[in-house]
């Protein structure tokens, strides 16, 4: 009986064993194949770079439904009107946190 157990421990430990070192293989194949931080970068910095090329040659040909002026426009007065909303909402925060502060010191 004790053979047996003995014999099966082995086959247990072994078949462990195996499977614990397909897994590190699989693990480390991954972490080998990530990209890293720089690799995206330069990648995002190559799409920027075509989409600018791109962008010229689409002025160049000027066959847009709407003019790349008035595209240009708008996109400009989109970013305006989104900075002054991201300004009104900061200054009602401070306001907010400037009255809670002098709330919580007259509490005192």
């Amino acid at each position: 009986m004790e053979n047996l157990l003995h014999d099966a421990w082995v086959l247990f430990v072994g078949i462990g064993s195996w499977m614990v070192n397909k897994l590190t293989g699989k693990l480390d194949s991954l972490e080998k194949d990530k990209a890293d931080a720089g690799q995206i970068n330069d990648a995002i910095k190559g799409i920027s770079g075509k989409m600018h090329e791109i962008e010229k040659k689409i002025d160049s040909l000027g066959l847009t439904a709407i003019e790349r002026s008035e595209f240009k426009g708008d996109i400009t007065s989109l970013h305006l009107r989104i900075n002054d909303i991201e300004q009104r909402k900061s200054d009602k925060i401070q306001k907010v946190d400037v009255k809670m502060r002098q709330d919580t010191n007259g509490e005192h």
